[in-house]
């Protein structure tokens, strides 16, 4: 196991990592302002030319124009790098949705628009599918013109309206991300305990899918306020879903990440702790199963001190490799890397 402190700032969170066409590792994650959503936010780049030993300094990837930008998935599509960004006024409103595309290893970028999920949505990590489709889980949230004008008018965040639901579903594309489908798989339904909330009325589903065999999906996601990660199936390639139902893996409410290793097994790094809360973001774990995700077989501690240990993001490479990356207390972005071949 090898960990390294990449940037510590007042606000560091959603860290995703991938590897260049070049080799080098690139580090995305979102830093400025104290906290989350705040109008400094900003989309920050780091580079590892030594397979995360030493990292530069944060780079900024996006234009300025004084609105808040947050980056929620890093992907390698061929020789492109792809970084899904939601640009805000600080509050959630005004949300639009872009990406930014590199094709020199990250060196210069791109915008390009989403159309397919222009607003109000976060992009999660990208599936290769057996069958030649890419996909990409997302999360939803109905807020339409109206109320948005509304809220802005009241001085009232996004995530104060009382919605009803949370929409989960998948960006397919079948040319390479050239193209996407919007395709909608469940929706999330949300109970008073949400609607009259003081604080947050939206679940940040943060959903994560991996294939186990041909055409068989498992999505996971958190379910804010239950206290454990739940789950859907689809067995024809993400085009019908079951009914979602709680697992029995702890949740804090924290993003899980599913990764399928190159000898098939399936890896999450996840906070298995039931007690929902940020200070409750402990231990932080990768779970490794060899049968499906029937069973859990083995579970490695990356570390038990308490702390917020968030959003654990990255990927397997042909060697059995695991790079990624995790924020520790909101304000630490650490990679780590894991030979998985130590487990066999």
């Amino acid at each position: 196991m090898f960990i390294k402190l990449v940037h510590r700032d007042t606000l560091s969170v959603e860290a995703t990592v991938e590897r260049a066409p070049n080799g080098d590792l690139l580090l995305l994650c979102t830093c400025g302002g104290t906290g989350e959503p705040q109008i400094e936010n900003r989309v920050l780049s780091f580079r590892s030319k030594d397979d995360g030993k030493t990292w530069t300094k944060g780079t900024q990837i996006h234009e300025e124009d004084g609105r808040a930008h947050y980056q929620t998935e890093t992907a390698r599509i061929g020789d492109e790098i792809r970084v899904f960004i939601s640009t805000h006024d600080g509050k959630f409103l005004d949300w639009k949705n872009y990406f930014l595309s590199s094709y020199d290893s990250g060196e210069t970028w791109q915008k390009h628009p989403l159309p397919e999920l222009d607003r109000f949505a976060f992009v999660r990590g990208k599936v290769d599918l057996s069958n030649g489709e890419m996909i990409f889980p997302y999360h939803a949230y109905p807020i339409d013109e109206k109320l948005n004008e509304e809220s802005k008018r009241e001085n009232r965040p996004a995530y104060l309206n009382a919605i009803e639901y949370v929409e989960n579903g998948l960006l397919v594309s079948r040319d390479g991300g050239k193209t996407f489908e919007r395709r909608v798989a469940f929706y999330t339904m949300l109970d008073e305990s949400f609607r009259n909330s003081p604080s947050c009325r939206f679940s940040w589903n943060e959903n994560t899918v991996v294939e186990l065999k041909d055409g068989h999906l498992v999505m996971l996601y958190r379910l804010d306020r239950s206290g454990w990660l739940w789950r859907s199936d689809s067995y024809d390639y993400g085009n019908t879903w079951s009914e979602p139902f709680r697992t029995d893996i702890p949740n804090p409410s924290n993003k899980p990440r599913l990764l399928k290793a190159p000898d098939g097994k399936i890896i999450l790094l996840n906070t298995p702790n039931a007690n929902c809360g940020l200070v409750n973001r402990h231990p932080l774990e990768i779970w490794i199963s060899d049968d499906g995700m029937k069973t859990w077989g083995k579970k490695i501690s990356l570390s038990n001190f308490p702390g917020m240990y968030s959003y654990p993001d990255g990927f397997i490479d042909e060697n059995n490799c695991l790079y990624a990356a995790f924020e520790f207390n909101r304000h630490d972005i650490y990679f780590f890397s894991y030979n998985l071949n130590e487990e066999q």
